[in-house]
Protein backbone atom coordinates (compact mmCIF):
# COMPACT_ATOMS: atom_id res chain seq x y z
CA UNK A 1 0.00 0.00 0.00
CA UNK A 2 2.81 2.39 0.80
CA UNK A 3 4.52 1.73 -2.53
CA UNK A 4 1.28 2.25 -4.45
CA UNK A 5 0.52 5.45 -2.58
CA UNK A 6 4.05 6.74 -3.07
CA UNK A 7 3.96 5.93 -6.76
CA UNK A 8 0.58 7.65 -7.02
CA UNK A 9 1.97 10.81 -5.46
CA UNK A 10 4.94 10.87 -7.88
CA UNK A 11 2.65 10.40 -10.86
CA UNK A 12 0.46 13.30 -9.77
CA UNK A 13 3.50 15.51 -9.22
CA UNK A 14 4.96 14.87 -12.70
CA UNK A 15 1.66 15.22 -14.46
CA UNK A 16 1.21 18.56 -12.77
CA UNK A 17 4.44 20.01 -14.28
CA UNK A 18 3.79 22.72 -16.79
CA UNK A 19 5.55 22.96 -20.18
CA UNK A 20 8.09 25.47 -18.91
CA UNK A 21 9.16 23.24 -16.03
CA UNK A 22 9.47 20.24 -18.37
CA UNK A 23 11.66 22.25 -20.76
CA UNK A 24 13.84 23.42 -17.88
CA UNK A 25 14.39 19.85 -16.64
CA UNK A 26 15.35 18.59 -20.09
CA UNK A 27 17.40 21.50 -21.50
CA UNK A 28 21.13 21.33 -22.10
CA UNK A 29 23.36 22.11 -19.14
CA UNK A 30 26.07 23.48 -21.47
CA UNK A 31 26.68 27.18 -21.83
CA UNK A 32 25.71 28.77 -25.19
CA UNK A 33 28.34 28.48 -27.92
CA UNK A 34 29.86 31.72 -29.16
CA UNK A 35 29.85 31.62 -32.97
CA UNK A 36 29.73 34.25 -35.70
CA UNK A 37 26.42 34.90 -37.46
CA UNK A 38 26.18 34.09 -41.17
CA UNK A 39 25.78 37.31 -43.17
CA UNK A 40 24.55 37.51 -46.77
CA UNK A 41 24.80 40.65 -48.89
CA UNK A 42 23.58 41.67 -52.38
CA UNK A 43 20.42 39.57 -52.18
CA UNK A 44 18.12 42.59 -52.08
CA UNK A 45 18.74 46.31 -52.61
CA UNK A 46 20.08 48.03 -49.47
CA UNK A 47 19.40 45.01 -47.28
CA UNK A 48 21.56 42.47 -45.45
CA UNK A 49 20.33 39.08 -44.23
CA UNK A 50 21.73 37.54 -41.07
CA UNK A 51 21.14 34.08 -39.61
CA UNK A 52 22.60 31.82 -36.95
CA UNK A 53 22.23 28.26 -35.67
CA UNK A 54 19.74 27.32 -32.97
CA UNK A 55 21.50 26.86 -29.62
CA UNK A 56 19.60 24.87 -27.00
CA UNK A 57 21.74 26.45 -24.29
CA UNK A 58 20.45 29.94 -25.08
CA UNK A 59 17.22 31.57 -23.89
CA UNK A 60 17.57 34.54 -26.22
CA UNK A 61 19.70 35.83 -29.09
CA UNK A 62 20.98 39.40 -29.34
CA UNK A 63 22.18 40.68 -32.71
CA UNK A 64 24.21 43.88 -32.80
CA UNK A 65 25.26 46.00 -35.77
CA UNK A 66 27.86 48.74 -36.26
CA UNK A 67 28.69 50.85 -39.30
CA UNK A 68 32.30 50.14 -40.18
CA UNK A 69 34.77 52.62 -38.76
CA UNK A 70 38.03 52.67 -36.83
CA UNK A 71 36.04 52.74 -33.57
CA UNK A 72 32.97 50.51 -33.90
CA UNK A 73 29.79 51.60 -32.10
CA UNK A 74 27.31 48.74 -31.84
CA UNK A 75 23.55 48.96 -31.40
CA UNK A 76 21.07 46.13 -30.90
CA UNK A 77 18.97 45.46 -34.02
CA UNK A 78 17.33 42.20 -32.89
CA UNK A 79 16.58 40.49 -29.59
CA UNK A 80 14.48 37.36 -29.38
CA UNK A 81 14.26 33.61 -29.87
CA UNK A 82 14.45 33.56 -33.68
CA UNK A 83 17.48 32.51 -35.71
CA UNK A 84 17.42 35.03 -38.55
CA UNK A 85 17.04 38.73 -39.18
CA UNK A 86 16.45 40.79 -42.34
CA UNK A 87 18.17 44.16 -41.95
CA UNK A 88 16.48 46.45 -44.48
CA UNK A 89 16.52 50.17 -45.25
CA UNK A 90 20.29 50.49 -44.87
CA UNK A 91 22.54 53.18 -46.34
CA UNK A 92 23.72 52.54 -49.89
CA UNK A 93 27.34 51.40 -50.45
CA UNK A 94 27.99 51.02 -46.75
CA UNK A 95 29.91 48.38 -44.82
CA UNK A 96 28.50 46.98 -41.59
CA UNK A 97 29.80 44.63 -38.91
CA UNK A 98 27.46 42.21 -37.12
CA UNK A 99 28.06 40.29 -33.93
CA UNK A 100 25.95 37.85 -31.94
CA UNK A 101 25.41 37.51 -28.19
CA UNK A 102 23.33 34.94 -26.33
CA UNK A 103 21.46 35.12 -23.03
CA UNK A 104 20.98 32.23 -20.63
CA UNK A 105 19.03 33.25 -17.57
CA UNK A 106 20.56 36.50 -16.33
CA UNK A 107 23.95 35.86 -17.91
CA UNK A 108 25.07 37.19 -21.32
CA UNK A 109 27.53 35.19 -23.43
CA UNK A 110 29.61 36.76 -26.18
CA UNK A 111 29.87 38.76 -28.28
CA UNK A 112 31.13 36.82 -31.29
CA UNK A 113 34.09 38.18 -33.25
CA UNK A 114 32.07 39.85 -36.01
CA UNK A 115 31.06 39.35 -39.64
CA UNK A 116 30.96 41.84 -42.50
CA UNK A 117 27.90 42.78 -44.54
CA UNK A 118 27.56 45.34 -47.34
CA UNK A 119 24.47 47.32 -48.29
CA UNK A 120 24.17 48.21 -51.97
CA UNK A 121 21.66 48.96 -54.69
CA UNK A 122 23.40 46.28 -56.76
CA UNK A 123 22.16 42.71 -56.51
CA UNK A 124 24.29 39.59 -56.89
CA UNK A 125 24.75 37.73 -60.17
CA UNK A 126 21.94 35.76 -61.73
CA UNK A 127 24.51 32.98 -62.20
CA UNK A 128 25.62 31.36 -58.93
CA UNK A 129 29.01 30.16 -60.12
CA UNK A 130 30.97 30.82 -56.93
CA UNK A 131 32.65 27.40 -56.85
CA UNK A 132 34.34 25.08 -59.31
CA UNK A 133 31.43 22.67 -58.89
CA UNK A 134 28.97 25.33 -60.08
CA UNK A 135 31.17 26.71 -62.86
CA UNK A 136 29.38 28.33 -65.80
CA UNK A 137 30.14 27.06 -69.29
CA UNK A 138 31.60 29.81 -71.46
CA UNK A 139 30.16 29.57 -74.97
CA UNK A 140 29.57 31.87 -77.95
CA UNK A 141 27.37 34.33 -76.04
CA UNK A 142 28.66 37.08 -73.76
CA UNK A 143 28.00 36.87 -70.03
CA UNK A 144 27.53 39.95 -67.86
CA UNK A 145 28.40 39.49 -64.19
CA UNK A 146 30.01 41.27 -61.27
CA UNK A 147 32.72 40.65 -58.69
CA UNK A 148 33.09 42.40 -55.35
CA UNK A 149 35.69 42.85 -52.67
CA UNK A 150 35.29 44.72 -49.38
CA UNK A 151 37.50 45.05 -46.30
CA UNK A 152 36.69 46.58 -42.91
CA UNK A 153 39.01 48.59 -40.69
CA UNK A 154 39.26 45.49 -38.52
CA UNK A 155 40.43 43.35 -41.44
CA UNK A 156 37.19 41.45 -42.14
CA UNK A 157 36.87 40.60 -45.84
CA UNK A 158 33.97 39.93 -48.19
CA UNK A 159 35.29 38.26 -51.35
CA UNK A 160 33.53 37.12 -54.50
CA UNK A 161 34.85 34.87 -57.26
CA UNK A 162 33.33 33.53 -60.47
CA UNK A 163 34.16 30.13 -61.98
CA UNK A 164 33.90 29.25 -65.68
CA UNK A 165 34.88 26.40 -67.94
CA UNK A 166 35.53 26.00 -71.66
CA UNK A 167 35.42 22.83 -73.73
CA UNK A 168 38.29 23.07 -76.21
CA UNK A 169 38.70 20.65 -79.14
CA UNK A 170 41.92 18.68 -79.55
CA UNK A 171 45.07 20.69 -80.36
CA UNK A 172 43.31 24.02 -80.22
CA UNK A 173 43.38 27.09 -78.03
CA UNK A 174 40.62 29.48 -76.95
CA UNK A 175 40.97 33.19 -76.28
CA UNK A 176 38.95 34.82 -73.50
CA UNK A 177 38.17 38.55 -73.37
CA UNK A 178 37.12 40.49 -70.26
CA UNK A 179 35.58 43.96 -70.43
CA UNK A 180 35.88 45.76 -67.07
CA UNK A 181 33.14 48.41 -66.75
CA UNK A 182 35.37 50.63 -64.59
CA UNK A 183 38.45 50.63 -66.83
CA UNK A 184 38.40 53.11 -69.71
CA UNK A 185 41.60 52.33 -71.60
CA UNK A 186 42.34 49.13 -73.48
CA UNK A 187 45.31 47.00 -72.34
CA UNK A 188 45.11 48.33 -68.79
CA UNK A 189 44.92 45.98 -65.79
CA UNK A 190 41.37 45.13 -64.75
CA UNK A 191 40.06 44.69 -61.22
CA UNK A 192 40.49 40.92 -61.62
CA UNK A 193 43.00 38.15 -61.38
CA UNK A 194 42.54 34.83 -63.18
CA UNK A 195 43.47 31.37 -61.98
CA UNK A 196 43.34 28.48 -64.41
CA UNK A 197 42.86 25.23 -62.48
CA UNK A 198 46.18 23.44 -61.87
CA UNK A 199 48.07 26.20 -63.70
CA UNK A 200 49.32 29.70 -62.84
CA UNK A 201 47.44 32.83 -61.80
CA UNK A 202 47.81 36.09 -63.70
CA UNK A 203 46.38 39.60 -63.97
CA UNK A 204 43.51 40.04 -66.44
CA UNK A 205 44.02 42.90 -68.90
CA UNK A 206 41.08 44.98 -70.14
CA UNK A 207 39.89 43.90 -73.63
CA UNK A 208 43.09 41.88 -74.16
CA UNK A 209 42.84 38.18 -75.02
CA UNK A 210 44.24 35.57 -72.69
CA UNK A 211 44.60 32.05 -74.06
CA UNK A 212 43.70 28.63 -72.70
CA UNK A 213 45.50 25.87 -74.58
CA UNK A 214 44.57 22.24 -75.17
CA UNK A 215 47.66 20.26 -76.13
CA UNK A 216 45.82 16.96 -75.88
CA UNK A 217 44.57 14.75 -78.72
CA UNK A 218 40.97 14.83 -77.39
CA UNK A 219 38.47 17.53 -76.43
CA UNK A 220 39.13 18.73 -72.88
CA UNK A 221 37.28 20.83 -70.34
CA UNK A 222 39.32 23.61 -68.75
CA UNK A 223 38.26 25.43 -65.57
CA UNK A 224 39.29 28.92 -64.52
CA UNK A 225 38.08 31.58 -62.10
CA UNK A 226 38.10 35.35 -61.91
CA UNK A 227 38.65 36.85 -58.46
CA UNK A 228 39.38 40.32 -57.06
CA UNK A 229 42.73 42.01 -57.32
CA UNK A 230 42.57 43.47 -53.83
CA UNK A 231 44.86 46.40 -54.59
CA UNK A 232 42.59 47.49 -57.45
CA UNK A 233 39.51 47.40 -55.24
CA UNK A 234 40.87 49.15 -52.14
CA UNK A 235 44.12 50.84 -53.13
CA UNK A 236 47.60 50.90 -51.70
CA UNK A 237 47.93 51.98 -48.08
CA UNK A 238 44.15 52.25 -47.59
CA UNK A 239 42.97 50.21 -44.58
CA UNK A 240 39.31 49.75 -45.55
CA UNK A 241 37.03 50.07 -48.54
CA UNK A 242 35.85 48.07 -51.51
CA UNK A 243 33.62 48.04 -54.54
CA UNK A 244 31.48 45.87 -56.77
CA UNK A 245 32.53 45.84 -60.43
CA UNK A 246 30.49 44.74 -63.42
CA UNK A 247 32.21 43.00 -66.31
CA UNK A 248 31.50 41.17 -69.55
CA UNK A 249 33.27 37.93 -70.42
CA UNK A 250 33.30 36.16 -73.78
CA UNK A 251 35.21 33.76 -76.01
CA UNK A 252 37.17 35.66 -78.65
CA UNK A 253 38.13 32.73 -80.87
CA UNK A 254 39.11 29.05 -80.93
CA UNK A 255 41.97 28.30 -83.33
CA UNK A 256 44.43 25.44 -84.00
CA UNK A 257 47.73 25.52 -82.13
CA UNK A 258 50.95 25.48 -84.10
CA UNK A 259 52.72 22.14 -84.14
CA UNK A 260 56.49 22.17 -84.46
CA UNK A 261 58.17 25.23 -85.99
Amino acid sequence: MVRIASGFIILITLSGCNAGMYEMLHRSMDDPKIVNPQVESFVESNAIFVKWEYDEGADEYILERAQDSQALSFTTVYRGKGTEYADRGLENETRYVYRLLKRRGAEIFGPSQGAIGVSSMVSRDVYRNDTMETALRLETIDYIANIYYYRTYGGLELIDEDWYYIEIPALRKASVIVNDSKVAEQNRPTHFECYEYAREAFTVVHLFDFWIINNEMTTKRYYFKLYPSKLQFVGSGIPAGGDIVRYTISIGSIVPIKIGG
